[in-house]
C-alpha cells in the first residue's frame, strides 16, 4: 500500500499542451498526487480542460492540479483568460472587496478548467526596491497592507473551492538573491522575524504554505535551506505557528537547493516536514528522485511511518477533488470577469508624483520606451517588444516613439525642451539609465510611467505607476492619459530616497 501510493507526495511538471507516451511514462511511473501546469502546458481554455481529463482518466484517478496563478508577471493562464493585475496593484485600488470579486472570477476560471490548486497568494512582506525575485508580486512593504490583501485573496479563492498556499515561507521579502539561481541568505534575528516576516503566515488561514529555498542564520543551526531544515519546517511552521495545512516544498530542482543531490533534495524535504514534493522539471529527474524515495522509505522505518501520516492527509486533498461539479467553461473571460479586471486596473493606476501635470495629456513631442527589463536579453527586433500602449499613443499624439537602453541613449541636447512621455521596466535597478533619466529631466518636461515595479516612478517630478503591464492594465492607462478615466490608486510602499 505504501508503495504503490508514495507517488502521491509528488507533484511533477510536465512538457507539452496534450499527452504524449512521454508523459504517459513519467505519470504511469510514479502515480503523482499533484501535476502543476505551467505556461508551457497553456493554450486555450479548451484546450487545459481537455489536458487535465485526458491525464485524469489515463491514471484513473484525478490528481491535484496546481498552478502558479498570482496575478501580474506571474500568470500562467493569460490568453483567452480573464487576466488579474498584481499584487501589487491590487492593494494599490485600497478596495479589499474589489479584490476579493476579482480573485474569486480567477478562481472560477481555474475551477472550469480542471485546476482545483492556486499556489498563491505571496505573502512576502517586500521591504527591498532591489528585491530580485519578488517586487510587484508583494502586496506591499508593510505587514497589515500583505495580511489584509492575502485575505481578501484566499477568502475570493475559497469562495470557488480552490486550494490556496502561503508563500515564500519564512519571507523572501528583504533577500538580495533570487532562489531559483542561488541561496539566498536572510540576515535578522529571531524577533525581527517573528514580529514582521512571519506575521502573515502566523495570521493568515490557508490551505498551505510553502517553504522557500533561503537560509536564515537566526534560527538554523544546521546551514541547510529553509525548504530542507527540520529546524523550520517542522520546528517553526509546524510546532511554533501550529500549522494544520499542507506543506508544499519549492521546486526541488531550483539553484536554492543545487548542492544536494536529487535524491538528497527529497529525503531531506520529507524529512524535514514537507508534505508534498515538487519536482517541477525533467522527466529524467523526476524518475531519479521518486526511485531515490522509495529506496530511502524502504530502508527507513521512521520515514515509513511519516510517509503513512502524510499519505492520510494528502489522499484527502486528492480525494476532495474527484468527481466535483465544475463552473461551466463558458465563464472563461466572460464580460463580467473582464470587468472586473479592468476595474482593478484602473483603480491601481497612481499618480506617484504630480508637481506640473496635467490630465488628459493635451502636449507630447517624443515618446521614449524600454523594451525590456535591464539586464535581460533583448530580441534583435526591439520594435517587437514596444508596449502596445506605446503605439496607441504614437498614433493618438502623431508623434515617434523611441525605443531606449544602457547601450542605446538618445542625445539629451535633442529632447531640450521638449514634451517626453517616458516607459521604464525598472530602470532603477541600471546606475547608467538611472542617471539618464535624471538628466533628461534637466533637458525636458518628462512624464515618466513605470510599467513595472514602480520604483521608477521616483526618479522624476511627474510620474505614473501601473504596477505591471498586462493588456488590461496598458489598456486603463491609455484611458487616464486621455482622461476617459481618473487615476486614483495609492501607493502601496513608503517611498525610498536610496533610490535617488
Amino acid at each position: 500500500m505504501l508503495e504503490a501510493d508514495a507517488g502521491k507526495v509528488f507533484m511533477i511538471g510536465i512538457y507539452g499542451k496534450e499527452l504524449t507516451k512521454e508523459i504517459e511514462k513519467v505519470l504511469n511511473e510514479i502515480r503523482p498526487g499533484f501535476v502543476i501546469l505551467f505556461s508551457r502546458n497553456i493554450s486555450t481554455p479548451e484546450q487545459v480542460k481537455k489536458l487535465t481529463e485526458d491525464i485524469s482518466n489515463f491514471l484513473g484517478y484525478r490528481p491535484v492540479f496546481a498552478v502558479d496563478q498570482e496575478g501580474g508577471s506571474v500568470l500562467r493562464l493569460k490568453d483567452g483568460f480573464s487576466t488579474l493585475p498584481s499584487a501589487m496593484a491590487c492593494a494599490a485600488t485600497g478596495d479589499l472587496q474589489l479584490v476579493e470579486r476579482a480573485v474569486n472570477a480567477m478562481s472560477l476560471e481555474l475551477k472550469a478548467v480542471g485546476i482545483d490548486f492556486n499556489l498563491a497568494p505571496v505573502v512576502d512582506i517586500n521591504t527591498d526596491p532591489f528585491n530580485p525575485v519578488i517586487g510587484t508580486r508583494s502586496f506591499g512593504d508593510d505587514a497589515s497592507t500583505v495580511i489584509a490583501f492575502a485575505s481578501a485573496f484566499l477568502e475570493g479563492s475559497r469562495n470557488a473551492d480552490v486550494v490556496t498556499c502561503l508563500k515564500h515561507f519564512p519571507g523572501l521579502g528583504s533577500v538580495s538573491v533570487d532562489p531559483h539561481y542561488d541561496l539566498p541568505v536572510l540576515d535578522k534575528s529571531y524577533d525581527e522575524l517573528f514580529s514582521f516576516d512571519l506575521l502573515p503566515f502566523k495570521k493568515l488561514n490557508a490551505d498551505a504554505l510553502m517553504p522557500s529555498h533561503v537560509y536564515v542564520r537566526s534560527i538554523q543551526s544546521d546551514a541547510l535551506p529553509a525548504s530542507l531544515s527540520k529546524e523550520v519546517v517542522e520546528g517553526i511552521a509546524r510546532k511554533v505557528l501550529n500549522f494544520q495545512g499542507l506543506i508544499v516544498s519549492d521546486d526541488l530542482l531550483m539553484g536554492g537547493v543545487s548542492k544536494f543531490s536529487v535524491e538528497d533534495r527529497v529525503k531531506l524535504a520529507f524529512d524535514a516536514g514537507n508534505d508534498v514534493l515538487a519536482i517541477c522539471h525533467e522527466p529524467e529527474l523526476q524518475l531519479r528522485a521518486f526511485k531515490g524515495f522509495k529506496e530511502i522509505v524502504n530502508r527507513d522505518q521512521t520515514l515509513r511511518t511519516k510517509l503513512s501520516k502524510t499519505l492520510e492527509k494528502v489522499i484527502r486533498v486528492i480525494e476532495s477533488v474527484q468527481n466535483i461539479n465544475r463552473p461551466s467553461i463558458e465563464i472563461v473571460n466572460c464580460e463580467e470577469h473582464q470587468s472586473l479586471m479592468k476595474t482593478v486596473a484602473e483603480r491601481s493606476v497612481t499618480f506617484v508624483r504630480q508637481e506640473n501635470l496635467e490630465i488628459p495629456l493635451n502636449e507630447v513631442d517624443a515618446i521614449l520606451t524600454m523594451v525590456n527589463p535591464p539586464f535581460s536579453p533583448v530580441s534583435d527586433n526591439p520594435d517587437d517588444n514596444v508596449p502596445k500602449i506605446v503605439l496607441e499613443l504614437a498614433k493618438h499624439f502623431t508623434v515617434r516613439y523611441s525605443w531606449f537602453s544602457e547601450k542605446n541613449l538618445p542625445s539629451l541636447e535633442e529632447m531640450k525642451g521638449k514634451h517626453i512621455l517616458l516607459f521604464t521596466y525598472d530602470a532603477y535597478r541600471s546606475d547608467v539609465l538611472k542617471h539618464f533619466i535624471m538628466e533628461l529631466e534637466k533637458y525636458a518636461n518628462v512624464l515618466l510611467v513605470a510599467l513595472r515595479n514602480p520604483y521608477d516612478a521616483l526618479l522624476v517630478r511627474n510620474s505614473i505607476a501601473t504596477y505591471g503591464n498586462l493588456v488590461v492594465q496598458q489598456e486603463a492607462l491609455l484611458k487616464v492619459l486621455t482622461g476617459k478615466v481618473k487615476a486614483t490608486g495609492i501607493l502601496p510602499f513608503k517611498e525610498r530616497e536610496v533610490l535617488l
